[in-house]
This record gives structure tokens, sequence and C-alpha cells, in this order.
């Protein structure tokens, strides 16, 4: 008796759940009026044209999600996986500074590991501190654009970048890109350094870096890169 009370429950589920979707179908059909000797045809909503592709189909599923704004910047720029991915968190504030640490109590600087100023926080560490500003300049004035160097009033990274890319003309966009990310690569390493292995902040080896790296990145493959700083990084050491 069990078995068949059960089987009849199903039963009777599956027959209201037939009539939910036949009541829906009704829902949606009504009012739609058929043409006679009009032969029947697709539409896809996702497209002006009304035809399907996979290009649409794939935007779909990003229909109401958070666009990342500068993620071109980031993925379409040549540099080395690992340097993207930094700036990837840097610009989502997700780099182990100190402010981060000390969110989490965990260890970290009492201050900036450059100006010893200042609490540490990414954005202060790679275009607020006059450590950071200096080597910008450095690096900006050889290469002839003096005028995109962080200013004291910029407090955010990432609006700097954008800014300071819009600024420059279109051919050397790329080739700065790829530039701001090798120097604040290796102005985290330099951080690193300081904080891990207890050496002096320097911008000279900063920019002796930068000059060894970027001439790396040249051979590897970048060219708009080479073509920006071929003749500037190397006087640089």
């Amino acid at each position: 008796m069990q078995n068949r009370s059960w089987v009849h429950d199903i039963k009777g589920a599956l027959t209201v759940e037939v009539l939910v979707d036949y009541l829906l179908i009704w829902d949606m059909v009504d009012g739609v009026g058929l043409q006679q000797n009009v032969a029947d045809h697709y539409k896809w909503k996702l497209t002006q044209h009304g035809s399907y592709s996979s290009k649409s189909a794939y935007e779909a599923f990003f229909m109401g999600s958070i666009k990342f704004g500068p993620w071109k910047r980031v993925w379409k720029t040549w540099a080395p996986p690992r340097c993207r991915f930094f700036i990837w968190l840097v610009l989502h504030n997700r780099v182990w500074t100190a402010v981060r640490l000390a969110r989490r109590n965990l260890p970290h600087p009492e201050a900036c590991p450059f100006c010893d100023q200042e609490e540490e926080t990414i954005n202060h560490l790679l275009i607020g501190c006059v450590f950071a500003r200096e080597v910008w300049t450095i690096i900006l004035h050889h290469l002839g654009v003096l005028h995109l160097a962080p200013q004291p009033s910029n407090v955010c990274f990432s609006s700097w970048w954008r800014k300071s890319v819009a600024a420059a003309p279109r051919e050397t966009r790329k080739g700065l890109n790829s530039l701001i990310i090798l120097v604040a690569w290796e102005l985290w390493k330099h951080r690193n350094a300081c904080v891990f292995e207890k050496k002096r902040p320097s911008i000279q080896e900063v920019l002796r870096f930068v000059s060894m790296e970027g001439g790396l990145w040249c051979s590897a493959g970048a060219s708009r890169l080479h073509q920006l700083v071929s003749r500037s990084l190397t006087s640089l050491a």
C-alpha cells in the first residue's frame, strides 16, 4: 500500500507540473495570430539582425555582471603573465601591503618601506610615495614625456595610468602600457627586498633593474616597448 501511495503522489506531482507548463505556454502564445501560407522563421532576440551568433550567446552569460574597466590595458598589453596578474591584483586592491595585512592582524611594516613617512597602501607605494614619484620622473623624463609623471595630487594608480595613456600619442600607448606595468612590478619587487631582505631603498637600483628587465622584455617580443624605450632605458643604468 505504501508503494502504491508513493507512486500515486509522484503521478499527481507530475500532473500538476505539466498543467503549470501548459498554462505558461498558453500565456506566451495568447494573442499570437498565425498567418496562412507564411513560412515560420526563427528570430534571435540578442542581435539586431535577428540571426544567431555564438558571440551574442557568449555575451548573454555575462549580462548583469560587473565589468572590469581597464581589462584591455592589463590583458592586451605585452608583459609576462605574472606581471599582468600582479597589476590585476593592484587594480583590485588585493596586493598584500601593510594596510591589507593589518586588517587581518598579520605582521606588517609600520610605515612605507620607501619613505617611512606614511602608511603603506598600494596606491601610495606605486605613485604616492616621493621615492616612487622620483623613479617615474626620471624614467619619463628620459622618454620625453615628463608631463605624464605622477604628481602629489595623483592618489589613485589606476586613474593616473588611464589619464597618462590617454594623454600620450596613440602610437606610443601600447608601449607605455608595458612600461608602466614594468616599473610598477620593479617597484613592488624592490619593496619586497626592503621588507624581507632588509635592503635600503635605492632609486638607482630600481632604475638598473628596470633597464635590465626592459631589455629582456624587448628581446622576448615586446616590440611596442622596444620602439618606445630602446634608446632611453639603457642610459638609466
